[in-house]
């Protein structure tokens, strides 16, 4: 088992607030723009805006040279998914188009928001955001990325939908992630503040390496509960690179 420390320090909520207020003036809409421009050549004009006519709102990555893949980012409890995409969106563009719903219960007077137990709902308005960024592409082999409350609906959506989702990052989960329908990951990445408690991700991290999953455990220095470090695109660069690493093909149980 491997423990590897990365950098950085954050809060999350303040992060989500300021990055949040451009989307929240403008009613949390964004005017239609052209699909994504996909695997041609250096990420330019990344930018994360609301996907128009959508409510609860789902926030969009756009710009030229976006890999080829797909991800989901889902927020923690009474957060907001604006400000942890835009906090990365460079690196996950290295990948592919990211979206970041937000959840379906406000919290208080909002814009934050807390999810419900509705994971199909959940994947519905996943599959639609992809399909309407490029209605021609499948919405498979997705990597799901959650925090805090966002990683327990992040691992719901592998159990329930295993033939979607392939790779999970699960950032400062509540409790040790359940293994049971996990089974068919091609990769996982476990993450933890160095603030907060360790021992959940490591048990996490081992039960998921007895059931053939490969699994990386790491620790954000200095960081809070559900924050993504001072160098968010480094941290979750190291991760989705470990992520899209070339490993000997495994056949996924049940396919």
């Amino acid at each position: 088992m491997v423990l590897v420390l990365l950098s950085g320090l954050g809060c999350d909520r303040g992060l989500d607030f300021a990055l949040g207020a451009e989307v929240e003036e403008r009613g949390g809409r964004a005017a239609p723009t052209q699909p994504v421009e996909r695997g041609r050549g250096p990420v330019r004009d990344v930018r994360v805006e609301a996907l128009a006519g959508v409510e609860p709102p789902v926030f969009v990555l756009r710009g030229r040279g976006v890999g080829p893949s797909k991800l989901v980012f889902l927020h923690g409890m009474c957060g907001h998914g604006l400000g942890y995409a835009q906090a990365f969106q460079h690196a996950a563009a290295t990948k592919g188009v990211l979206i970041a719903p937000q959840a379906d219960r406000v919290c208080g007077q909002g814009p934050w928001a807390k999810w419900s137990m509705d994971v199909a709902r959940l994947d519905e308005r996943i599959g639609h955001a992809f399909r309407a960024l490029d209605p021609d592409e499948p919405v498979v082999d997705v990597c799901v990325m959650g925090v805090s409350q966002g990683a327990t609906r992040a691992a719901a959506l592998v159990r329930a939908f295993p033939e979607r989702y392939s790779r999970l990052v699960s950032i400062g989960a509540p409790t040790t992630v359940r293994t049971a329908g996990l089974e068919r990951l091609q990769a996982a990445v476990l993450m933890v503040g160095e603030r907060e408690r360790k021992d959940l991700m490591l048990t996490s991290q081992r039960a998921l390496e007895r059931v053939g999953v490969p699994t990386q455990a790491l620790v954000i220095p200095g960081a809070e509960h559900a924050s993504l470090g001072a160098t968010p695109e480094a941290t979750m660069q190291a991760a989705l690179d470990w992520l899209w690493q070339e490993r000997p093909s495994r056949e996924r149980p049940g396919r």
